[in-house]
């Protein structure tokens, strides 16, 4: 994909998921504030970038979306079905057009299905739903290695994060983290290490 295109898509695409995001949060009665006025363009960047790694465009397509997810769980603890499913589709779609459907299903269903173990082994507690949706959809944007890499790139971040909060004791051991943030960390770090590192 080209690049340019890429990242006036995923800069684009950002203010369209944060509408979605926002409307399902005011339905819960949820203030989600105001997009960050950065948003955008680092999404542009990120999508840039990811364009100069061959980054497929259903992953280029799921930028804009997690980074939404991120915030938006950061602020409200809740990460909505309208920008999940909305992230699931577009990658499905986007994926049979370039045909690549089959491995946007085993994506979504490994990187969903072990993530919705963690949720039922957890009791919820640990993670809930919402982080399984975005799970899914971002398995089925990148793919079964992609999506693997982001949740695992995902974790290592979500325990530096917590164990800086423990040797600090700014948190307790059993202190809930929302995984959302780490998600959209885990995949920009997917989708960009690569070019990254080869130039």
């Amino acid at each position: 994909m080209n690049a340019a295109f890429a990242a006036c898509a995923a800069g684009i695409a950002t203010p369209a998921y944060w509408h979605l995001a926002c409307a399902a949060a005011r339905r819960r009665r949820l203030n989600a504030g105001a997009l960050p006025p950065l948003l955008p363009a680092f999404a542009g960047a990120a999508g840039c970038a990811a364009a100069l790694a061959g980054i497929a465009p259903a992953g280029i397509a799921s930028i804009a979306a997690v980074l939404v997810a991120g915030v938006i769980d950061a602020r409200t603890g809740s990460i909505f079905d309208p920008l999940t499913a909305t992230l699931l589709g577009t990658s499905l779609v986007i994926a049979a057009v370039g045909g690549s459907a089959g491995g946007a299903l085993c994506g979504a269903a490994v990187v969903g299905g072990a993530l919705l173990l963690l949720h039922a082994a957890g009791r919820g507690r640990g993670f809930g739903l919402g982080d399984v949706k975005l799970g899914t959809g971002l398995g089925a944007a990148l793919g079964l290695g992609g999506g693997l890499t982001a949740i695992a790139l995902a974790f290592v971040f979500g325990g530096i994060y917590g164990t800086s909060l423990l040797l600090t004791k700014r948190a307790r051991a059993g202190t809930a983290v929302r995984f959302g943030p780490f998600v959209a960390a885990g995949t920009i770090a997917a989708v960009v290490a690569p070019w990254a590192f080869l130039g």
